[in-house]
């Protein structure tokens, strides 16, 4: 019997797919607009991040191929490696496929001008110029009149697969529960690489009482922040479908759609890269709703669902930093953080409340109601010294008092890893995690070192003894595993 697949390796490059972390230039540059001066600030950098950092930084870098910095991306230009591959269309660099050819082409005039890296700020400002995008007048669904059950239909811890930009998951899950009488969120959580939440909420924008929703997280260093409002609602006689577009740049730049029938959900996402090209499909959700009372608990401790304002975006939303520095074309908010930075003048890593205020986010984690921080820490081993961690909370629990896994054919349980809510993954050099924007409730914690490095609880991994614990609301807490000690 073949083991349930849940994401693991892949989790990098997933997060690449599901965060489009950094604005770059319009596609309408031209062959001419390259006879300019091309710079690693300005321009090579924003690409990179866009397309690169994901899986080529942090600890455990793609390949051992790191390019967060400037001289990361001159060495490997130099040794031909990264040119080479980002104009190889049968092993493409990044995976999803080619990126535009103008910007494969902005490398190449970069070289020939000698790798400038600081560039000047008249070249950036008449590329601005040249490049404004007029946003459209968006119409938000009153949900006064209908579209308000969009929150209700959300409740639930959502499990199914995933497809994002051609690649297959077989398991995802999304935790939806209510964090007030009027907002529900989810996270993903990646580990060492970052993580993703989306929530939704009641909000008053362009003259409607509404729902938008909250779509970002934290990628390798790069904070980013997108908000999406209910622009379309229809049903049918056994369906109800729900449209969310970029809050400034409309369909054309971003959108979700969300299909509820009956206790199933699918979940479409499709991105422009911040108008680069056309929307195209991103990522593709399909998912059973799971355990019910765990969102059902959560709305009855808050109040849930009441047609109330969560947090009011009537004077509209604020002007993103890098819209002093690029044209803006979404309503998404980026601190780039390390990434891209020289090593000398790298600075200590602000915290994430920090990161939101730089990039002048209007929406902060420490603004989020009732959501918690969960700090676990890991006493490794000889045993276990080099190896990636596999840090699950999940409902029910996956090992056996004495930390041996419940399993059936070799591997635990596939209805146990069914009930798992957050599953980050630790680099081989890391022994700490901070979960954030985490749901109060019970969750067993079950860390596993990866000895065979399959990213996959599997025989010969070493565990812990069985360990639960209570999240209480808006709190922040602890945990040290001292035990990691048990082969499987």
């Amino acid at each position: 019997m073949a083991c349930l697949e849940i994401p693991e390796r892949n989790v990098a490059l997933a997060l690449t797919f599901l965060m489009i972390a950094v604005p770059v230039h319009c596609s309408a540059q031209s062959s001419a607009d390259l006879r300019d001066e091309v710079s690693y600030t300005n321009d090579i950098r924003p690409i990179v991040n866009n397309f690169c950092t994901a899986c080529h930084a942090g600890d455990d870098p793609e390949g051992e191929f790191v390019l967060t910095s400037y001289k990361d991306v001159v060495k490997h230009m130099k040794q031909g490696n990264l040119a080479e591959r980002i104009n190889d269309a049968d092993d493409p660099m990044p995976p999803a496929g080619l990126m535009p050819a103008y910007m494969r082409r902005m490398f190449r005039v970069w070289a020939d001008q000698g790798y400038i890296n600081q560039g000047s700020k008249k070249a950036n400002a008449g590329r601005k110029q040249m490049q404004e995008f007029k946003p459209p007048r968006i119409s938000p669904v009153d949900i006064n009149k209908q579209g308000f059950e969009l929150l209700e239909y959300l409740q639930g811890h959502w499990v199914g697969s995933m497809n994002l930009m051609g690649q297959d998951f077989e398991w995802w899950a999304f935790d939806y529960r209510p964090i007030s009488t009027s907002h529900i969120h989810a996270i993903f959580e990646g580990g060492t690489i970052g993580n993703l939440f989306t929530s939704f909420f009641v909000t008053e924008f362009n003259g409607k009482r509404t729902i938008m929703a909250r779509n970002g997280g934290l990628l390798n260093g790069i904070y980013r922040t997108s908000y999406f409002v209910l622009e379309n609602v229809s049903y049918g006689r056994d369906w109800a479908y729900y449209r969310l577009v970029d809050a400034y740049g409309g369909s054309d730049i971003m959108y979700m759609e969300l299909t509820f029938r009956a206790d199933t959900l699918q979940f479409k996402a499709f991105t422009s890269r911040f108008g680069l090209t056309a929307p195209r499909p991103h990522m593709d959700f399909q998912a059973k709703r799971m355990h019910p009372e765990l969102a059902t608990q959560a709305a009855k401790a808050v109040g849930f669902p009441k047609n109330v304002i969560d947090f009011d975006f009537s004077k509209g939303l604020p002007k993103p930093t890098w819209a002093n520095d690029y044209p803006m074309t979404s309503a998404t908010y980026i601190w780039e953080g390390a990434n891209g930075q020289d090593e000398a003048s790298r600075q200590p890593m602000p915290s994430i409340v920090e990161m939101g205020r730089l990039a002048k986010d209007p929406r902060r984690i420490d603004q989020m109601p009732y959501v918690s921080q969960l700090d676990v820490s890991v006493k490794r081993t000889s045993l276990t010294k080099g190896k990636k961690l596999l840090v699950y909370l999940s409902r029910d629990a996956l090992v056996d008092a004495r930390g041996r896994f419940i399993k059936q054919y070799g591997y635990i349980r596939e209805d146990l890893l069914n009930t798992l809510l957050s599953f980050p993954e630790l680099a081989k050099n890391q022994s700490r995690f901070k979960f954030t924007y985490l749901h109060p409730g019970s969750y067993y914690l079950t860390v596993i070192a990866d000895m065979d490095d399959d990213g996959f609880p599997s025989p010969g991994d070493v565990t812990h003894s069985r360990r639960k614990l209570t999240v209480s609301p808006s709190s922040t807490s602890s945990v040290t595993i001292n035990d990691l000690t048990v082969r499987n």
